[in-house]
């Protein structure tokens, strides 16, 4: 915290010791330029901005520079002004270039300029209040209802040279009053306020932003719908756009105003999420998914998985002792993928049934399946495991635990999917004394944990593992590269999932996880997520089956 105190100390300003500010209005000069740094202690994380504003355009640098947002407003070149996203993209010779997006204003989608201060209405003078910089003065705005209240405070300083304020502070605080929890808190720090400075900062020439070089978008575009460019989460007609968008590609139908609302307030938080996230340049991308309108509790349906209780280890041990895993991953290629080979079958989804736990399982077993018959894949019935497995620690749609369907396999075995049916989303009647042809699996093996070499060797030899994983808010949002979230832990594991192999990217190992949300979830139904540092879990508790 100490950290963000500091970065106000050296800003100037002009204390105001003639004139009574009581009396001046707090409203914020047409041209500034600033910067400051927005700390979400609600979210944990940390953005910093450089902005630079006329009266006619506006410009906002993200993470330190390298993603610009440049609006010029209507002019006589673009009747309904035009904006420009632009972003830094390696190249074939592995350079950073800047690439430039635009997109024209219409008659339908005027561009505002971004203004990034709080809005000044209804704050009221509280008075001088130095604890951020001295001759400081503090206004405080307060809006309630009967679930939450918001309370809003901004410490600003007078220049009584040029009759205007220079921000300091804001803090906004959003208060669950039915739960008594606070639900928000952001704190932005802004220094170095001056409202004389270079114009062309605006000049996107400088970023190769001329008529050949550039992408154009338009409002449909899915970079607009999907992954939010041009977008702004505090824009109310950017978020019934992309909102309005989401609902006929998903189909929501809600039952009235005030599930409408509701879900709507839970859409501009995941876009707030997606666009903090993509403008950070992490090596993967979040986006407009199937869950962006979902609260916890129903994404608790889309997951399933239970821990294990205590004790429960698999029955056939690891063939491979610690000290040898190592020399054997040496000969192992750098490059590994099931798909390839025929040992994983297509993406399911679950829908809102907590079964993960089938899938994932179903996947292991399949694939081991396939290595003994000749490399002929079948397509086995996780709905088995959920109508049948209760009586080893399964829950149907309310959840279960791997070694529950594991241990069921091994006293009745999988029939296939063609003859017991398919995926019903539900817990059914168990058939399996119908099935002329089942597959019991002789046991299961847990793969030495929290070692990437050990999981290379069980996937090669093996695979596919079932393996584990903190499933987060960013998880859901999941579109593309390298997933690595820094906000799961490795032991709070929640969603099975099936490792179907491995590559290497800049020196980083990553995995190839099968996930059970259905083809348009991810890459084509698949993550790729990071071997550094177990995360998420992912390396906690890996499994894979044995005939």
């Amino acid at each position: 915290m100490n950290r963000f105190w500091l970065l106000i100390f050296g800003l100037p300003f002009v204390a105001a010791a003639t004139i009574d500010l009581k009396d001046e209005p707090l409203d914020w000069p047409g041209t500034y330029h600033f910067e400051a740094v927005r700390m979400s202690i609600s979210a944990g994380n940390v953005q910093d901005y450089s902005v630079w504003k006329t009266n006619h355009s506006s410009r906002v640098d993200y993470n330190k520079g390298a993603v610009k947002s440049i609006i010029v407003d209507e002019n006589a070149k673009y009747r309904y002004g035009v904006s420009y996203e632009i972003h830094p993209e390696t190249d074939d010779g592995e350079d950073a270039i800047f690439k430039c997006n635009v997109m024209l204003g219409s008659e339908d989608n005027i561009f505002d300029l971004k203004i990034i201060l709080p809005e000044t209405d209804n704050f009221e003078y509280v008075g001088p209040d130095s604890q951020t910089v001295e001759n400081t003065i503090k206004f405080v705005a307060e809006d309630s209802d009967l679930e939450t209240k918001t309370i809003k405070t901004i410490w600003a300083t007078y220049d009584e040279k040029n009759n205007n304020w220079h921000p300091v502070r804001y803090e906004v605080k959003n208060y669950n009053e039915l739960l008594g929890l606070l639900e928000k808190h952001e704190i932005w720090d802004y220094f170095n306020f001056n409202t004389g400075f270079d114009k062309s900062a605006f000049d996107v020439s400088q970023y190769d932003c001329d008529d050949e070089n550039v992408e154009e978008h338009t409002l449909q575009s899915e970079t607009v719908t999907k992954f939010l460019m041009f977008m702004d989460p505090e824009n109310d007609k950017h978020v019934d756009h992309v909102f309005n968008s989401f609902k006929n590609k998903f189909v929501r139908n809600y039952a009235d105003n005030n599930e409408h609302e509701t879900r709507r307030n839970i859409f501009r938080k995941n876009m707030r999420l997606i666009t903090e996230t993509n403008r950070q340049k992490l090596g993967y991308t979040l986006g407009v998914t199937q869950f962006a309108d979902r609260t916890p509790e129903e994404m608790q349906r889309h997951k399933g998985l239970r821990t294990r209780p205590e004790g429960k280890v698999g029955n056939i041990p690891f063939p491979y002792p610690e000290h040898k895993i190592r020399d054997i991953a040496e000969d192992l290629p750098s490059e590994y993928d099931l798909r390839i080979l025929g040992y994983v079958s297509k993406v399911k989804n679950q829908e809102d049934c907590g079964s993960c736990w089938t899938f994932g399982t179903t996947a292991a077993a399949e694939g081991a399946l396939a290595r003994i018959n000749g490399g002929r894949l079948l397509s086995l019935s996780n709905q088995a495991i959920l109508d049948c497995a209760w009586p080893y620690g399964g829950s149907g749609c309310e959840g279960g635990s791997d070694n529950a369907a594991y241990d069921w396999m091994m006293k009745f075995g999988l029939p296939t999917e063609e003859e017991y049916g398919s995926y019903t989303n539900a817990d059914g009647i168990c058939n399996i004394k119908n099935m002329s042809t089942i597959y019991p699996i002789r046991g299961w093996t847990d793969v030495t944990p929290l070692n990437v070499e050990a999981l290379k060797v069980a996937a090669v030899n093996h695979g596919p593992l079932s393996v584990s994983i903190d499933a987060t808010d960013k998880f859901s949002l999941y579109t593309g590269g390298i997933f690595y979230d820094t906000t799961c832990t490795t032991k709070r594991l929640n969603h099975e999932m099936a490792l179907v192999g491995y590559g290497e990217r800049d020196g980083d190992t990553y995995w190839i996880i099968k996930n059970s949300w259905g083809p348009d979830w991810g890459v084509e139904g698949y993550l790729l997520i990071s071997s550094r540092n177990n995360n998420c879990g992912i390396a906690t508790e890996p499994t894979y089956v044995v005939y």
